[in-house]
């Protein structure tokens, strides 16, 4: 058992740090609280080795294109009504058979050139910071192979260099200084003034409905850019902890739980709220342990403990997590597959990395169809 309490307190570092950078890309930390508790919830009951939690791979696809609050929330909420409808109806198996691998494969790795260009975006918008958040990640990631580790290492020397370097090698620190706490002021810090009880609820409040917004064409093609994303993270995911863990993949069951604790968030003001390999799978009580951390992070995220941290740590730390999650983690994973179907997989790649995983996804599968 104590195992595998150290695994799901290990992995909160992994998800406090891309909480920080949902935070900054305007969403609420701690309205996630709700999703993270309906993952521990239903987790329990279902028995499963899969967590939910932030990832830095729908929160970057939520937010690509539409980029203020409603909006966003309103992609997060609507990229969960498929998955849940899938879910509960047991079609999401049915769905995932009848997509090409490839495709499925191709969209992934899209995701993947997605993130490396937005870490390179980082290395070029503050490069004090950047560059050695990336020489971190992958050192970490040649020597440990553990992406927990990548993250950390990535953010503390990011931090480190924030800090500790002079002001002549950072040009425009001032700046982006204001810009980060502008970006990290999310309800979760709002609420500073008044009693305890005050606080926390400020945190956690449904999202106003604009209907015009909701059913924005750019809202809805981000909401299922989001779903595209979820529908191959769910399978590839759960099949990995699965196997690690020597059971059965439970995929309608996580796509349920993945689907409900993604719309709850969404409907707050949260982030996605997404499946993701995790370490608790090599647990020896993997159920215990995914779902202690859920739980811990459900804790973690209401009592605002991740806006706080965003005060101190500077968004462009995590760009050797971007980096190395993109190139050596998604790359080589999913091009073998990608080559089994290269015309659907190369299309499901480019179209995804050029636009969006929902477009990657229908022009690739429209390729596997007609073109086998």
């Amino acid at each position: 058992m104590f195992g595998s309490i150290i695994a799901a307190l290990g992995m909160t570092a992994d998800g406090l740090a891309e909480g920080l950078y949902a935070v900054r890309h305007r969403f609420r930390a701690r309205a996630a609280s709700v999703g993270y508790a309906i993952g521990a919830v239903l987790g329990w009951v279902y028995q499963v080795v899969t967590p939910i939690t932030f990832t830095v791979e729908s929160i970057t696809v939520a937010s690509r294109s539409v980029k203020k609050p409603p909006q966003i929330f309103y992609v997060v909420a609507l990229s969960a009504i498929p998955s849940i409808i899938l879910g509960l109806f047991g079609w999401y198996s049915a769905f995932i058979e009848w997509l090409s691998p490839a495709v499925v494969a191709g969209v992934i790795t899209g995701v993947g050139i997605i993130l490396t260009r937005v870490g390179a975006g980082y290395l070029k918008e503050r490069p004090a910071v950047a560059i050695p958040s990336v020489a971190a990640g992958v050192l970490t990631y040649a020597l440990t192979s553990n992406l927990v580790y990548v993250i950390v290492a990535s953010m503390i020397a990011g931090t480190a260099a924030r800090y500790l370097l002079p002001d002549r090698f950072q040009p425009g620190k001032n700046i982006d200084h204001n810009q980060d706490e502008d970006q990290s002021r999310d309800v979760d810090d709002e609420g500073e003034r008044g009693n305890w009880a005050s606080r926390l609820v400020k945190g956690i409040r449904p999202i106003p409905f604009r209907w015009r917004e909701i059913v924005a064409p750019a809202v809805l093609v981000e909401a299922f850019s989001v779903f595209a994303l979820r529908t191959g993270a769910v399978v590839s995911y759960d099949e990995v902890n699965s196997e690690l863990a020597g059971r059965a993949p439970n995929l309608d069951e996580m796509t349920v739980i993945a689907g409900l604790g993604t719309f709850a968030s969404g409907m707050l003001g949260g982030p996605p709220i997404e499946t993701t390999p995790a370490p608790m799978a090599e647990a020896s009580m993997p159920v215990f342990s995914t779902v202690l951390f859920m739980a811990l992070m459900a804790v973690f995220t209401f009592f605002g403990l991740v806006g706080r941290l965003g005060r101190y740590i500077p968004l462009q730390a995590i760009a050797g997590f971007l980096v190395v999650l993109g190139v050596p983690v998604i790359m080589p994973e999913n091009f073998p597959t990608v080559a089994e179907e290269p015309l659907a997989g190369g299309t499901a790649l480019v179209v995804t990395a050029l636009s969006n995983p929902f477009y990657g996804l229908i022009a690739g599968q429209l390729v596997a169809l007609f073109w086998p």
